[in-house]
């Protein structure tokens, strides 16, 4: 099984924690159907998506590191970010650790102009992240240079007071008993069984604590003294729980553990996931694995329906090959010249549509306004001797103030993009770097799919594909019934390629497929195989 964690977030006080659990409950409905083990919950309450200041979404960027989980599971992709702009520069750094982000109840939210954007600025990701980071970092430095706890989860031991975290008396001996107690060699579930016997719950659920919590908690610098925001490390910035000697025992401890059982785990990506669904029933394809006589393991993707209820009569299909056909059915296909130039006309539209001074404008009207309110309630304030008045001004402030902080980060970073301007033929040039690259590297294929592939049906002998260059939701099991047959009725009297170069101007293509093991010695037999129709 594939290690996931859920992210969920509601953006302000007109939403409920029911907006949290229904998130969490479809969430983990889809790592149950999907066969992803949760690790772990990330949940941020009455923050919007736009804001970089999410305690539990900045945790999580951070947890990505080390590498414990491959999939990041959101109810809706609006929950991840708000906008384009993030969406890739987060799904960039999480991409370096391995990690992708997937939608419980979507695929492809946005229309595939917008999705191949996405793909150009998150090539631009470092860059982004270098100059943003200088614009928006300077106010969290001074908080928490003076020792401001930032928000999240209170860490056991701790309580907070005019936004410092101060020790808890009645807990700070607890959780020195823990740390005591794992540095000398006492077993996990020991202490977790100790604990849950003590009514000591996680204080950010209410509820016992878990394996990944407890660990987490192990992992926190803060009972050190130490606090962190992104990259920004300050020391002494709270009471210390924990001398630093038993602290690192610990984690030296923790990092030995984990090092063993990561050993054991398959580092197996299926890149297909999401994208594949079985052409004979329309249930999606996961992934599957098994030994051969001699103890190789085989990797497939097979029909869930059939792996896990056996209603399905679709054979698995060899991993290996079945990637590198789709990206060189894409590379063959799609990727023509004349197909660029009209990938980049609608590129630049979009880019246009997402980044100009019209739009900077307008945010600029926006925190006029919001400042302009601000300082009315601050006037009415002085005038009042009503406390009710006064409580209910210091409302309206702070949700305003947390206004004017999103709208400030969305003018910085709309700026910055701006200045970049992507002209047509910067898209079609970095549109060749797909042409030209090597379809037996695992990256380049990952690019490939990540960008170009809505969705695939796949029958035991044809393999029907939907590009993003039309459309924008994925296409379902119905339409793609339809279509095909609209495609098998216009094919008398046409050659396969004919249908094929006309189908995908439509954003669809059939071509034929047979389970053939993908090496080089067999490339030049697979190339004959690739418009025959079964």
């Amino acid at each position: 099984m594939k290690n996931a964690v859920i992210y969920a977030r509601y953006s302000s006080s007109s939403q409920t924690e029911q907006s949290i659990e229904g998130q969490l409950r479809d969430c983990y409905s889809f790592a149950e159907r999907e066969g992803f083990s949760v690790i772990e919950t990330y949940v941020d309450r009455a923050l919007t998506g736009r804001s970089d200041n999410r305690p539990d979404f900045q945790r999580m960027v951070a947890d990505a590191k080390k590498k414990q989980f491959q999939y990041v599971i959101v109810y809706k992709l609006d929950r991840f970010t708000r906008n384009r702009y993030d969406s890739a520069v987060y799904k960039h750094k999480l991409k370096q650790c391995g990690v992708k982000v997937v939608s419980a109840t979507e695929n492809i939210s946005d229309n595939p102009e917008g999705v191949i954007l996405e793909a150009v600025l998150e090539a631009s990701a470092e860059y982004y992240s270098l100059e943003l980071s200088q614009k928006i970092k300077r106010g969290y430095r001074e908080s928490i240079l003076k020792g401001n706890f930032l928000g999240g989860t209170i860490p056991l031991g701790y309580k907070s007071k005019n936004k410092k975290l101060v020790v808890d008396e009645e807990n700070a001996p607890i959780i020195k008993w823990v740390f005591e107690q794992y540095a000398s060699g006492a077993n996990k579930k020991v202490i977790l069984d100790e604990l849950t016997a003590k009514g000591i719950y996680s204080p950010k659920t209410g509820k016992p604590y878990g394996i990944t919590a407890f660990q987490d908690a192990l992992r926190s610098r803060k009972y050190i003294g130490i606090l962190e925001w992104s990259d920004i490390v300050v020391e002494n910035a709270c009471p210390a729980l924990i001398d630093k000697e038993t602290f690192y025992k610990v984690q030296e401890r923790l990092d030995a553990n984990r090092k063993a059982g990561a050993t054991k785990k398959a580092k197996t990506d299926y890149l297909l996931y999401g994208k594949l669904f079985c052409g004979h029933c329309g249930v999606n394809m996961i992934g599957d694995c098994g030994k051969s006589r001699n103890g190789e393991r085989h990797h497939y993707y097979a029909c869930r329906a059939r792996k896990n209820k056996k209603e399905c009569d679709k054979k698995s299909e060899k991993k290996d090959f079945l990637e590198w056909y789709v990206v060189e059915q894409t590379i063959e296909y799609v990727l023509t010249p004349a197909r660029m130039e009209i990938i980049a006309d609608g590129v630049i539209v979009e880019y246009e549509k997402e980044f100009n001074t019209g739009r900077i404008k307008e945010l600029e009207k926006r925190l006029a306004k919001v400042e302009r309110d601000i300082k009315k309630l601050f006037n009415m304030m002085l005038k009042t001797d009503s406390n009710a008045i006064m409580k209910n001004c210091e409302n309206k402030i702070k949700e305003l103030e947390l206004q004017q902080t999103d709208i400030e980060i969305d003018i910085s970073k709309l700026k910055i993009a701006t200045d970049i301007r992507y002209t047509k033929e910067d898209i079609i040039k970095w549109l060749k770097t797909f042409a030209s690259g090597d379809l037996f590297d695992l990256e380049f294929r990952k690019r490939v799919i990540d960008v170009f592939i809505n969705s695939i049906y796949l029958y035991d002998g044809k393999v029907v594909i939907y590009y993003n260059i039309k459309g924008g939701k994925q296409v379902s099991y119905v339409e793609m019934l339809e279509s095909t047959d609209e495609i098998e009725e216009s094919e008398n009297g046409e050659s396969a390629a004919n249908v094929v170069n006309s189908t995908i101007d439509s954003n669809r293509a059939v071509f034929g497929y047979q389970s053939v093991k993908c090496t080089p010695r067999r490339r030049a037999s697979i190339k004959t195989l690739y418009l025959s129709r079964i």
